[in-house]
């Protein structure tokens, strides 16, 4: 019996972290997505990663809410309901966009608008 309510707690605190992340990764979308709706490029820009910031003045990507977050270790994939598709990376200063504005090309990778996968 006390093995299976150590497997138990084990799964429970698996599970957490892992919702702990999506939540996190859910947050700095929402965020990053509310400052480019809204027309703050400062803000939207300063929630990009350095790289994808490199030449960012204006940020004009799709609106749209979260509808599914995938997280993998550092790297996420978030979906939007405009049909964008957002790339976000775990740095030490958080979750932060390293693609916005990004579509399926066949046979290819993404292309986005800001930054890549």
């Amino acid at each position: 019996m006390m093995r299976w309510l150590g497997v138990l707690a084990t799964a429970f605190v698996v599970s957490a972290c892992g919702s702990s992340s999506t939540d996190l990764v859910r947050s700095a979308a929402e965020e990053f997505l509310a400052a480019a709706s809204s027309g703050d490029n400062e803000r939207a820009c300063s929630l990009l990663t350095e790289r994808a910031g490199q030449d960012c003045s204006t940020v004009d990507i799709p609106g749209g809410t979260v509808e599914e977050v995938h997280v993998w270790g550092d790297a996420a994939q978030v979906r939007t309901s405009s049909g964008d598709t957002l790339f976000l990376r775990e740095l030490n200063s958080g979750w932060r966009v390293s693609g916005a504005g990004c579509k399926t090309v066949p046979e290819r990778p993404y292309e986005c608008e800001v930054g890549g996968p």
